[in-house]
């Protein structure tokens, strides 16, 4: 059951004015292409995707690919038009322009060797560098305590809100490449507690439930966008760029055809017709997270290589004889959304034998 007809997106991308535009672009249209091939094998289940962790897991692994590998995962990312290095730059800014004083939005990235192998030195200086992510040694072959420490690392850096990532570790496993973040703000104007109550919400075209939803009568930014056949408001945090974005279905069975429209659209664009308007607002309180293996929707963008004994990473390990390639990219993500403002985080990992 999809409790929700409101898309929503933490829009991240477009906010940040220090990163090129048409790389903002390249990140969004991945991050809408991947929410898609989810969604259409998700539909009836609330989605709930982090493209900055998402992303930078990816972008970490392209930096240590070559070759046939390193080329799919630049085209799936739609960076072409950047080297090796200019990609890891624009990843930078990006995480660096997110954080601002005052606002709780944390991301840390992290290296798991296994004790034999050597990094290669460049590849854990740019790690360093441009993904803010350490490297440690790790004794994969003690399943237990590997998946115990791994997952401690991960509840910890988002804050208690995700925690056991990983059930097991396959024994043959050689290094893991995880990332965390964490965002936590409050409203700008936040939703008074003793206006929610119990209101129907549309769950399709005929059935209802009746969920706690909050109320406000107030101005915001709003728009009605034809081509969506959706409209849309944006509401602001406190002390931060960062916005959220509401995008209801015009139709109560719509939600899917928006999802499929979305492909490719230019927030930018999107960002432009806000009319700042008076707006009686009726917004269910929510909160879910979302667990999957991104493999299979990874395979049908594009990153196949990377998964086959044909996976070449050899930019990650210094004079190492073991073939890597990729078994899992876990991805959990959990979000809270009530009358103060919203609580968020997510956390992948990718796992190479």
């Amino acid at each position: 059951m999809k409790w929700c007809l409101a898309v929503v997106f933490l829009l991240n991308y477009f906010l940040s004015r220090d990163v090129a535009a048409n790389v903002i672009q390249d990140r969004n249209l991945f991050a809408t292409e991947l929410f898609q091939t989810i969604a259409s094998e998700k539909q009836n289940e609330n989605v709930i995707i982090s493209p900055v962790a998402i992303q930078t897991a990816l972008g970490l692994a392209y930096y240590g690919a070559d070759g046939k590998t390193a080329k799919e995962l630049q085209r799936s990312l739609h960076a072409q038009s950047q080297s090796r290095s200019g990609i890891a730059k624009s990843y930078y800014k990006l995480l660096h322009s997110f954080v601002k004083p005052k606002t709780t939005l944390e991301i840390a990235n992290k290296i798991y060797a296994k004790d034999e192998l050597v990094i290669e030195p460049e590849f854990r200086e740019a790690a360093e560098k441009y993904f803010d992510s350490d490297a440690e040694q790790l004794d994969f072959t003690d399943e237990p305590k590997a998946v115990d420490l791994i997952n401690k690392w991960l509840a910890e850096k988002t804050n208690g809100k995700i925690k056991n990532v990983l059930s097991n570790i396959e024994p043959d496993i050689n290094v893991a490449l995880v990332n965390a973040i964490y965002f936590k703000a409050k409203w700008a104007r936040p939703f008074m507690d003793d206006a929610t109550s119990d209101r129907v919400f549309f769950i399709n075209a005929s059935e209802t439930v009746k969920v706690p939803t909050m109320f406000a009568d107030n101005w915001y930014n709003y728009a009605e966008y034809a081509e969506l056949d959706a409209k849309a408001i944006e509401l602001f945090f406190e002390n931060t760029d960062l916005r959220m974005w509401f995008i209801l279905p015009n139709q109560r069975n719509g939600l899917y055809e928006l999802e499929q429209k979305l492909k490719g659209v230019d927030f930018d664009e999107l960002e432009k017709r806000w009319e700042w308007s008076s707006v009686t607002v009726n917004l269910p309180k929510f909160g879910f997270e979302f667990d999957t293996d991104l493999k299979p929707y990874l395979l049908k963008l594009g990153i196949k290589t990377m998964f086959t004994d044909e996976a070449d990473f050899s930019n990650i390990f210094h004079e190492s004889p073991i073939s890597t390639r990729v078994s899992r990219v876990q991805h959990k993500a959990f979000i809270d959304v009530n009358e103060i403002g919203c609580e968020a985080a997510a956390a992948s990992g990718e796992f190479e034998f």
